[in-house]
């Protein structure tokens, strides 16, 4: 339990620091509950106290974590049950709950927004959480031990509870609050995780301890796979409703939501291919490459929202607050931290897969049409797709903007694969290739996806430099092919 307790301390420790910042600004109403406007507020003894109690229960679960291991290297099995995956796909549930309203708010001093309306350090903390969750929840769900894996997942269930049970009382006991569905779903999905989690883990007799006693184990590769997947499927339909959704309010479009939205398709078309043991290599490869398009589109369709936010004076400079995110701002927010989970499981399944399969073999003979690509690749995000009259266009080199993070880690995980590709085995690196050349067409398809909605639009050096890239690639992705089949 203080394994699962620790894996969350993180988040909580940066999401209470906020009280020292401007604890005026917290959703915390069993904590702090204002009955007047108040710029900052001071921190008293009790802050300290509940710093001290994250600091020594991060300090616990490091002491705890080796003790778990020791337990699961003697417990080593591999359960088939997968519809125990449910507990992840639960932790995911709870993660999005977390960062969306805590609670609802008629009272003017208390004004309760979702995560990525409110103070960055609580952003921060809150992503911490969001992202320790799904991944504590699987170690805990794969834990050999039967005492550690429910342990783990109670621990994780009661930090939950820790920050969304209290809003949620409060929604029903606090005049002027009202419950949301973020508390909802912070916390139903945890009391399914704690009612499930007897059935889900392992349940070892003695004697199966016994036989098994000496063997290591880490997560199966069936797992592991599993996730990634159910990664990528809820990455597409957080990336999905982020398009189609208004950005702010109910009426404000991105030019760029057709973008995210292709890259929802191209993310989520790999994911169920990650459940047969055939195809599961090739769609994991994929996958480690095309997260990358939800991060190139996502960040281009949030900078409406924030544009429109500085515009109209966010925080009541310049008069009072005149807008409020839209769910599509949201979700699309939700989804560029889900695409960091899948490339994050998709790393560590790769991991896995080379334990299982070793690393011997041919190596892939790409290095001089991979140079090419790489090139043109970094030429190719530096510069506009296309231009327009009076629209300037976000760039790695000038104009650094929003966009411009989306741009710049796609070029990173192009480069990337790209590097790569002349390290590994044939049939691995013409997965990663054809992936960076999905990724390039992707950027490359900004002009009639964007540029349509832009008066004057026309086709920029960044087009015809990324249709470069994307034959260079693809050629480099087809001598690997070639290189796999002589290879088998």
């Amino acid at each position: 339990m203080i394994v699962g307790l620790a894996a969350l301390a993180p988040g909580r420790l940066v999401l209470d620091l906020q009280f020292l910042v401007n604890g005026s600004k917290t959703v915390r109403p069993e904590l702090y509950l204002p009955d007047r406007l108040l710029d900052r507020s001071g921190v008293g003894a009790g802050f300290w106290l509940l710093v001290a109690g994250q600091v020594l229960t991060l300090a616990a679960g490091v002491v705890a974590a080796r003790v778990a291991r020791e337990r699961n290297e003697i417990a080593g099995t591999d359960d088939k049950r997968r519809w125990r995956l449910i507990i992840p796909f639960l932790a995911v549930v709870t993660a999005v709950g977390l960062l969306m309203t805590p609670v609802l708010s008629d009272d003017p001093f208390l004004l309760a927004r979702s995560a990525f309306e409110g103070p960055g350090l609580a952003l921060a903390g809150y992503l911490l959480l969001a992202g320790a969750l799904p991944i504590a929840a699987v170690l805990g769900l794969s834990a050999g031990e039967d005492g550690v894996a429910k342990g783990t997942l109670g621990g994780v269930a009661a930090a939950v509870f820790a920050v969304a049970l209290p809003t949620f009382v409060a929604g029903f006991a606090v005049p002027g609050l009202e419950v949301s569905t973020g508390a909802y779903l912070a916390v139903v999905p945890m009391v399914c995780v704690l009612v499930l989690s007897p059935l889900a883990t392992p349940q070892l007799t003695q004697a199966e301890r016994t036989d098994l006693a000496g063997e290591a184990r880490v997560p199966g590769i069936t797992i592991w796979r599993a996730l990634t997947a159910l990664f990528a499927l809820v990455t597409a339909i957080a990336a999905a409703v982020g398009a189609l959704a208004p950005q702010l309010g109910s009426t404000t479009e991105s030019p760029a939501r057709w973008q995210l939205l292709a890259a929802a398709i191209v993310v989520v078309l790999p994911a169920p291919f990650l459940l047969t043991r055939r195809t599961a290599p090739v769609a994991r490869g994929l996958l480690a490459v095309l997260w990358a398009g939800i991060v190139l589109a996502g960040t281009a369709v949030l900078s409406t929202a924030i544009t429109a936010s500085e515009a109209t004076g966010l925080g009541g400079l310049g008069g009072a607050i005149s807008y409020h995110l839209g769910a599509g701002a949201v979700f699309t927010a939700i989804a560029l931290g889900l695409a960091g989970l899948t490339a994050l499981s998709a790393v560590i399944t790769g991991v896995v897969e080379r334990d299982d399969t070793g690393t011997d073999g041919p190596r892939s003979p790409v290095l001089i049409p991979a140079a090419v690509a790489a090139v043109l690749a970094i030429a190719a995000f530096g510069t506009p797709v296309f231009t327009a009259p009076g629209y300037p266009a976000p760039g790695l080199w000038s104009d650094f903007d929003t966009p411009s993070w989306g741009l710049l880690a796609a070029t990173l995980v192009v480069l990337g694969a790209l590097g790569l590709s002349v390290r590994s085995r044939p049939g691995a690196a013409a997965t990663s290739l054809t992936g960076a050349a999905v990724l390039l067409a992707l950027h490359v398809a900004e002009l009639p996806l964007v540029g349509s909605a832009i008066d004057g639009a026309r086709p920029g050096a960044g087009f015809w430099l990324g249709l470069a890239a994307v034959v260079a690639t693809v050629v480099a992705a087809g001598l690997a092919a070639a290189g796999a089949k002589r290879a088998g």
